[in-house]
């Protein structure tokens, strides 16, 4: 995703530099986090990531919060939904809750310690006072093998595999409004649950960037996002292009860090 946005930041001559993109790979995201941590702050050094930067300082992996960055902006997200087996005998999120509160733990969620995955479970379980057991099974292609192979009777997954799957049924999206590729899969607020969790992109500088540079930034960003091609990229691989700054942007990551820090305590 980063590279999309940037090839269009360069081919629209947004940013005069040119801007090159560096995975660093490590410490579940935290080797790159304190590099970028650790950069200037005039705006050469910036770090995209989502709410990993948040799960895990929370988890201890961090001495700093993401207020130690200064966000530049949102630019695309996507949601994340509990997913079953089509054969797994559970053919609804009522039934899935009510099988997990009747016999706690018998029902096993194939997930990945400490990620987002980890702690949407936690979150439903909480505000639908039930309890699933954690299968430690990794990434979201090793939770799909899981519940194609019945290993396990639910997983958190993002929507696009779920719709290219006819072996998988989604239970409970959680997203403000249905997602249009799962129509028939419903909100944990329609279902009467306040539960949220999204993987929402972010570009950050270290914190104590000046404002005129973050300026700079956020309206090369803009720009790009009103290109219908770079939206259709973005939307083509199952997210949605959605530009967030401000005191929007600042809501809107105080709201996911309290939801997140919520459950922490019982990750």
């Amino acid at each position: 995703m980063a590279r999309l946005i940037i090839k269009t930041i360069e081919e629209k001559q947004l940013i005069s530099q040119p801007i090159a993109v560096i995975n660093v790979p490590g410490g579940g995201g935290t080797i790159g986090v304190r590099q970028a941590h650790q950069a200037d702050a005039d705006g050469y050094t910036l770090l995209y990531l989502h709410q990993t930067l948040m799960t895990t300082e929370l988890l201890g992996k961090l001495k700093f919060d993401y207020h130690a960055f200064t966000p530049i902006a949102e630019t695309n997200n996507t949601c994340l939904a509990t997913v079953t087996g089509t054969e797994s005998g559970i053919d609804s999120a009522e039934s899935w809750i009510a099988k997990a509160q009747a016999d706690p733990k018998k029902l096993k969620d194939a997930t990945l310690l400490g990620s987002a995955a980890h702690f949407t479970t936690a979150m439903i379980s909480k505000a639908a006072d039930m309890q699933v057991g954690l299968v430690n099974v990794g990434g979201g292609s090793e939770r799909i093998a899981s519940l194609l192979g019945n290993h396990t009777q639910t997983a958190v997954l993002v929507a696009a595999p779920i719709t290219r799957n006819p072996g998988l049924k989604g239970l409970i999206y959680y997203g403000e409004e249905r997602n249009p590729q799962l129509p028939e899969t419903p909100t944990a607020k329609e279902l009467g649950y306040d539960v949220i969790s999204c993987l929402n992109n972010v570009w950050w500088a270290p914190g104590g960037t000046p404002a005129d540079v973050v300026s700079v930034l956020q309206n090369a960003l803009a720009s790009a996002l009103e290109d219908p091609e770079l939206i259709a990229a973005i939307e083509q691989k199952g997210d949605t292009a959605k530009l967030v700054i401000g005191d929007a942007l600042d809501a809107r990551l105080a709201d996911i860090y309290a939801r997140l820090k919520s459950v922490a305590g019982d990750i």
